[in-house]
């Protein structure tokens, strides 16, 4: 997969695992690909729409087939970095984290294999001891299947085209 796809996978995926898809999320999905060109040259609405329909399908097998892929990637410490960075942004950007969220986020560093825990405290912006605590690296699939077993992913509507973009 290629970087930019994992980096709005992971955005998505982090956007959508506790149930719920807030107006700033999307919106800073949109704000990172207009001033960063993070998830490369796509149309980011018809994008993000494609994913909304893939998680009504999958439900939770989005995210497990997310993990999964992460997983596989073979990522220098940079790209892990960016994938951890891109997964903060989105968890904290409605200022509402949950633990599901924070349960989701140690699953998915656990996947990260090269870069340290030091690394990610020192370059990323509000991350924190929470996001790393030692629970997930004990035993991952135990942090894993508890994790799916008490989500409930709702059908979730396709978004609305007209959410006005932050800095417009």
């Amino acid at each position: 997969m290629e970087q930019n796809e994992l980096l709005l996978r992971t955005a998505f995926a982090c956007m959508s695992c506790d149930g719920d898809i807030a107006s700033e999320e999307v919106e800073l999905i949109k704000r990172l690909d207009r001033e960063k060109r993070l998830f490369g040259d796509v149309d980011i609405d018809k994008e993000l729409d494609e994913l909304v329909k893939e998680i009504n399908l999958k439900g939770k097998g989005f995210l497990k087939q997310y993990l999964i892929s992460l997983a596989e990637e073979s990522l220098t410490e940079e790209q892990e970095l960016q994938v951890a960075d891109v997964a903060v942004q989105t968890i904290r950007i409605d200022n509402r984290i949950e633990y599901s969220e924070i349960k989701f986020f140690k699953v998915l560093r656990s996947n990260l294999k090269i870069v340290s825990d030091e690394t990610l405290l020192d370059k990323i912006d509000g991350i924190d001891e929470n996001y790393l605590a030692q629970d997930i690296q004990a035993d991952y699939l135990q942090m894993y299947d508890d994790y799916f077993s008490t989500i409930e992913l709702p059908k979730f509507e396709i978004l609305k085209q007209d959410l006005k973009s932050v800095g417009s």
